[in-house]
């Protein structure tokens, strides 16, 4: 949400100081168009390394001094291909007489019409060697060598309007990404100095507005990455149905600083109706966070996320970079779940207006999230633990069959009291392809456990689980017989004694989630002992 505006400052820097070395031509050569225009593509070739292109240019020394062009383009030297790095339609500056006699030469505005910045795929870094000397000698972010010169020229305000940011994909026949920047102002514009600038832009995805304020600078020459920034971003009406299976509205401030390879930044989100498509029930969600950014290609490093959606929270660390193959971006998270509620997260997952569980949940997960090219739960990958603890079930019938078991494990008769019983599941899951894989579930209450391995489908809600249940009574006392009919169970209770307990009997669950079938499955009560 912040990377755009970090970006286009630094495209911005580049076309700056092609104006700044125009105007100084213009200071110190006097006003014939053809030797301005031949000494213009010039100087821009070299302060660029770049080839440059120019179709009209025309200077004007009365009544005030004004410079005016047509059909700017400039192609880097490390391009091979594609369309220019830079095209500026129209572009007009104006000052008075009485700045040319000052040091630096003074210029009262430049504006830009028609702006186009077309960022090729890797964009145009340093070589990487020059950029980890830069690492081990500014770990922190600080800023790189400044310049110990006085700029020639310096510009009290240049403004671009509807200017469009591009980046080219690395993959072919993938779309690029684009930027509207609305509208850019960057006062006391000048090579050796902190140059206060303010942005308004729209992101592509999630769509929304950003507006952007700051300082950029001074501009180092030999190593533009390491050049210096700070400021603040306030990101609003984010929509983030724009990003396939989620959806709700996103806003989000904070501040950034350090340098373009190196941007530190703290800020928070609020999403008062996020939601996943899967169940597309809305809960309020609030983030905190502190993250890296390398402003040349947008990689991301999270330090530390901390969110809060109803009564559970969770931190997470990890990064967000670049996809195989320059197609999107890959998420790659570690989450911790010391303080969460099941029911909360129940209501993300499962298409139900009450959650079916209550209780309290800790979780650990790797989260990987590749980009590609479908609905967020059906490329979500998860692999880890969870545990929910003093679980009670919110159906009135369901609890009943739950408080029904604890009797029956613990082999008391109908009318016996066993308290207000709660349960206890724990287990191990992985997921992709939209579908969680339970392996050694265990769900227990008084006088009975159950542990199970198998699926669940979160879009067809299928279930196909098996494992076995434990109880501490034998069978014949389980079933809460009495008289003869207690008698002739005994008679089974050693097929299902085993390892201590009661009895094992081996079950399965399947059917859907509004409606599972339980039963025992009789193909494995003459099978191996647990």
């Amino acid at each position: 949400m912040r990377k755009p505006a970090l970006r286009v400052a630094r495209w911005f820097i580049a076309i700056f100081g092609g104006v700044l070395v125009t105007l100084w031509i213009v200071a110190v050569g006097g006003s014939r168009t053809s030797v301005l225009n031949a000494a213009l593509l010039d100087a821009m070739s070299q302060h660029l390394d770049a080839r440059v292109e120019l179709e009209s240019f025309h200077v004007s020394t009365f009544p005030t001094l004004s410079i005016t062009g047509d059909g700017l383009r400039v192609h880097h030297k490390r391009q091979t291909g594609g369309p220019p790095l830079i095209e500026v339609k129209h572009f007009y500056a104006e000052g008075g007489v009485l700045g040319l006699l000052h040091r630096p030469r003074r210029f009262r505005s430049v504006m830009l019409e028609g702006l186009r910045i077309n960022i090729p795929p890797g964009g145009l870094n340093r070589h990487e060697d020059d950029k980890d000397k830069d690492n081990d000698n500014d770990k922190d972010g600080a800023r790189g060598k400044e310049p110990d010169r006085q700029g020639p020229v310096l510009i009290d305000h240049l403004v671009s309007d509807d200017a469009v940011l591009t980046i080219l994909p690395k993959q072919s026949g993938r779309e690029p990404k684009r930027f509207t920047i609305h509208h850019l102002r960057v006062d006391s514009l000048g090579f050796d100095r902190r140059m206060p600038f303010r942005a308004t832009l729209t992101n592509p995805i999630p769509r929304g507005d950003i507006e952007t304020t700051g300082t950029f600078g001074p501009w180092i020459a030999d190593g533009p990455g390491s050049s210096p920034l700070d400021g603040k971003y306030d990101f609003t009406h984010a929509d983030l149905n724009t990003i396939d299976g989620l959806g709700g509205t996103l806003s989000s401030k904070g501040n950034f600083y350090g340098r373009l390879e190196r941007i530190r930044v703290n800020g928070t989100t609020k999403t008062p109706d996020f939601s996943v498509d899967v169940a597309g029930q809305g809960v309020p969600l609030d983030t905190r966070f502190r993250a890296i950014v390398d402003g040349t290609n947008g990689d991301t490093y999270l330090e530390q996320v901390d969110a809060q959606f109803l009564q559970t929270s969770l931190t997470a660390r990890g990064a967000i970079v670049g996809g195989p193959h320059g197609h999107g971006r890959t998420v790659d998270l570690d989450v911790v779940m010391p303080k969460g509620r099941v029911e909360d997260v129940l209501k993300l997952a499962v298409k139900s207006s009450k959650a079916v569980m209550e209780g309290r949940l800790t979780m650990k997960t790797k989260l990987v999230l590749p980009p590609e090219h479908r609905k967020v739960a059906d490329r979500l990958r998860l692999d880890g633990t969870f545990a929910v603890d003093d679980a009670r079930f919110t159906d009135a019938e369901v609890q009943r069959k739950i408080t029904d078991l604890s009797r029956h494990g613990q082999g008391k008769q109908k009318d016996e009291p066993v308290g207000r019983v709660l349960s206890d599941m724990r287990g191990r899951f992985t997921m992709g392809n939209g579908v969680v894989r339970f392996a050694n579930l265990q769900f227990g209450v008084p006088g009975a456990e159950i542990t199970l391995a198998g699926t669940y489908a979160l879009r067809s809600e299928a279930l196909d689980f098996a494992g076995t249940l434990r109880m501490q009574a034998p069978i014949s006392e389980a079933t809460g017989t009495t008289g003869v009919k207690r008698l002739l169970l005994k008679a089974v209770d050693p097929l299902f004694r085993k390892n201590g307990a009661g009895a094992v009997v081996p079950i399965k669950i399947n059917g859907m989630r509004k409606d599972p079938k339980f039963g025992l499955d009789v193909g494995r009560v003459f099978g191996s002992k647990d």
